[in-house]
């Protein structure tokens, strides 16, 4: 198990340097970019009240946008879950079932291994590698907050959103990884679980401006999402709806594929491959 971590690792150490880097400079900014444009010069806060009310509102804030922590929402952690949501379903899609399809699944689980083995394995070092992606984010956030003085956030404030962004991530991470179990190939699971996260993000966002979506609404995982305003405090109940969610999502991927035969070399479509009644997989 340590040989396929390790591994793996190895294979994601540029993916997590790219990601976590890049948007741990961003994060830099931000801070003094707030400084610059809000807290110097007024007339930004003209430029911006011309917006409309439904604008912000799509973006999740009602209140006062010159607040620091409704700034660090709208600039950053509004679009996050989309932007490294498509990393994760990407990813996690192609996790196993890409090893199927190139038939090299079929090689590791030659030798003295386990299908379970390997799944952990592989879902840890996937875990582990958007963790360290965010908290190379988070660093970059700790670094431009020291620079300024506006901000007077502690690290555990601002690493709050991180811990939100992180369980809505794993949401649609996990539901990637079940679809990638039924469906019949790993780019059909990705671009299913890729449009439910487009979709979600469209109806909780449109949700803010029309109150008829509500009942909608409550089915999104998005909706569980705080977004920056985990700055002032995590929702507790929030993080537990989600976190359930992808562990239900996982079990059931994991159970499907321990009891499934082995695909190779993907057949396209949709076509659904639950294990049949009383079928044994193939070692």
């Amino acid at each position: 198990m340590l040989a396929i971590i390790w591994r793996q690792l190895k294979k994601n150490w540029l993916m997590i340097l790219g990601w976590g880097l890049g948007l741990g400079v961003l994060g830099y900014y931000l801070f003094d970019i707030y400084e610059t444009l809000f807290v110097e010069n007024a007339n930004i806060e003209q430029l911006i009240g011309a917006f409309p009310d439904e604008l912000m509102a799509f973006f999740g804030h009602t209140g006062d946008l010159f607040t620091p922590t409704s700034f660090l929402s709208l600039e950053f952690f509004s679009y996050m879950p989309i932007l490294l949501g498509i990393l994760a379903v990407s990813t996690a899609s192609s996790l196993i079932s890409k090893k199927e399809e190139d038939g090299t699944l079929e090689i590791i689980l030659a030798q003295p291994i386990s299908r379970s083995v390997v799944f952990w394995s592989k879902l840890l070092v996937l875990l582990v590698s958007i963790v360290l992606i965010l908290v190379l984010t988070w660093s970059g956030f700790a670094l431009g907050m020291g620079q300024g003085t506006t901000f007077d956030f502690t690290l555990w404030e601002i690493g709050r959103p991180f811990i939100s962004l992180f369980a809505i991530l794993l949401v649609f991470l996990s539901l990637s990884l079940f679809l990638s179990m039924v469906l019949s190939s790993s780019g059909a699971a990705g671009l299913v679980a890729g449009f439910l996260l487009v979709i979600s993000y469209f109806v909780s966002s449109l949700a803010n401006i029309d109150d008829g979506l509500e009942g909608m609404n409550r089915f999104s995982p998005l909706k569980y999402y705080q977004s920056g305003e985990a700055i002032n405090g995590l929702n507790g109940q929030n993080l537990l709806i989600l976190f359930g969610i992808s562990f239900i999502f996982i079990l059931v991927a994991w159970l499907i594929f321990i009891k499934r035969d082995l695909r190779f070399g993907g057949s396209g479509g949709f076509r659904l491959v639950f294990p049949r009644k009383g079928e044994k997989p193939v070692k």
